[in-house]
């Protein structure tokens, strides 16, 4: 920083001016510090990028938000996907976050967005229902549990971009 005491470092208001260039310094740019494969604002765990959304939608809606932004509402593959979303989630006790598991029909079994069957060995789904209304047939994770809920409640969400190989 170069500072001088003279007039000339006043601008036409008055105000001094500041001059931040380096002298005879070269600048080498860094490269890997910050890279990411995942977009800004998204959170890479192992093979995939994850973006916690914090606007309000249905279901419906919340799926067509993550499919704009080249992406699924998340898919929980493992156990360690499963550990790696509670502790996101958990920071976050007030909220409640979409998943891409949903159902036609009350009786009909749980599937993934891709189409891929639910199955329960990873956790299991804590119905919301009561005997009057039983259209509870899209997931949501809130804190550490996978519950059913209304799909036009309006709730954050979770998508899910694969990393390429």
């Amino acid at each position: 920083m170069e500072f001088r005491s003279d007039l000339e470092n006043l601008d036409e208001d008055g105000y001094t001016q500041l001059d931040f260039t380096s002298r005879g310094l070269t600048r080498r740019p860094v490269k890997g510090l910050f890279s990411s494969p995942c977009p800004p604002k998204w959170i890479i765990h192992e093979k995939s990028c994850y973006l916690f959304s914090m606007s309000l939608d249905s279901w419906q809606r919340s799926k067509i938000r993550c499919s704009q932004l080249g992406s699924h509402l998340l898919k929980i593959d493992s156990s360690s996907e499963l550990d790696f979303i509670e502790s996101q989630v958990s920071s976050q006790p007030d909220h409640s976050f979409w998943i891409g598991l949903s159902r036609h029909r009350s009786e009909e079994p749980w599937h993934w967005e891709d189409g891929s069957t639910f199955s329960s060995n990873l956790f299991q789904i804590r119905s919301t229902a009561t005997q009057e209304n039983l259209l509870h047939n899209c997931g949501w994770i809130h804190v550490s549990t996978v519950y059913d809920q209304y799909c036009y409640v309006t709730s954050f969400s979770i998508c899910e971009k694969k990393l390429s190989k």
